[in-house]
């Protein structure tokens, strides 16, 4: 009979391999509790623009990516990374190498929070990243706001 410890503890590392994230973002942090919307709307619907809304907390800043432009039935995650007084964050599929699409594409609203930030001025920067099946599939910046987290 196999060890199956042994089989189980290889299947996990397998499973468990690093974010697919471009370069200049490796250390970049997940973003918990990162919440999507249905489809709100076509992508093909050019009055609909990508916009970032960002809302300070006490030790936060809330953001909505509003009208993001990902395939039919995509799931996305996101990503941060902190230096100074700027945060930067990614939102990008959660499946960079999907064997099949969807032959649409659709508008979500994305809302997640971005804690532990210190007193004081704030950069913050969206940007988006499409699966790899597109080329280039280099980040896109959304938008930038400043906040002032009290």
């Amino acid at each position: 009979m196999p060890n199956t410890r042994w089989m189980v503890a290889a299947l996990l590392l397998v499973g468990c391999g690093g974010a697919d994230l471009p370069e200049g973002w490796e250390d970049a942090e997940a973003i918990e509790g990162l919440t999507q919307s249905e489809c709100t709307a076509s992508a093909y619907d050019e009055t609909v623009k990508e916009a970032l809304l960002a809302t300070a907390e006490r030790g936060a800043v809330r953001l909505e990516y509003r009208a993001a432009h990902f395939r039919c039935e995509q799931e996305v995650e996101g990503f941060v990374r902190r230096a100074g007084g700027r945060v930067d964050v990614l939102v990008q599929p959660a499946d960079m190498d999907p064997g099949a699409v969807a032959g649409c594409d659709c508008r979500y609203d994305v809302g997640m929070a971005i804690e532990g930030l210190s007193e004081g001025t704030v950069n913050v920067a969206l940007y988006r990243r499409w699966d790899n099946l597109n080329e280039p599939n280099d980040p896109e910046k959304v938008g930038s706001t400043e906040v002032q987290i009290p």
